[in-house]
């Protein structure tokens, strides 16, 4: 049996209990195959949060768009502090989330990602839920979901 020697591990974590567990089940391959990580987490584009906030009649205040940034390097950096002997790099991206890690995965050279299956999206189910279905159907790496 071949076993695959994962280098490059990305985990895309939005704060969600899920994706805190896949930086556990992260940490546990890049300590078994001395592997970096790649945190990234991903703003969704104001027009996606206008299309969904049109169709759930819901009120998005001035304050998430000021605060995002911010959150994004709060659980950026709280996840990173779960991996203090790996080597990890901290990733912020504004796109649609699905297509954002598909490609980055793709463009960065990563081995394998380990991603949570629900987040916290905008609309659960909508939103972070085709994510990772997403993830599983185009990205051109392994994939690990985490539940």
């Amino acid at each position: 049996m071949n076993i695959m020697p994962y280098k490059k591990i990305l985990i895309p974590i939005d704060g969600s209990a899920n994706s805190f567990k896949a930086v556990s089940h992260g940490r546990l391959l890049a300590e078994c195959f001395n592997a970096e990580v790649g945190l990234l987490f991903v703003l969704i584009r104001l027009q996606e949060l206008q299309t969904f906030t049109q169709m759930s009649v819901s009120y998005i205040p001035e304050s998430f768009y000021n605060d995002a940034q911010e959150y994004g390097q709060k659980v950026l950096s709280d996840a990173a502090a779960l991996l203090p002997s790996i080597t990890v790099a901290k990733f912020l991206e504004i796109g649609s989330p699905a297509e954002t890690i598909t490609e980055f995965s793709k463009v960065n050279g990563y081995d394998l990602i380990i991603i949570g299956s629900r987040g916290l999206g905008l609309i659960k189910g909508v939103v972070m839920g085709s994510v990772s279905s997403y993830v599983v159907h185009n990205a051109t790496c392994p994939i690990m979901v985490v539940k």
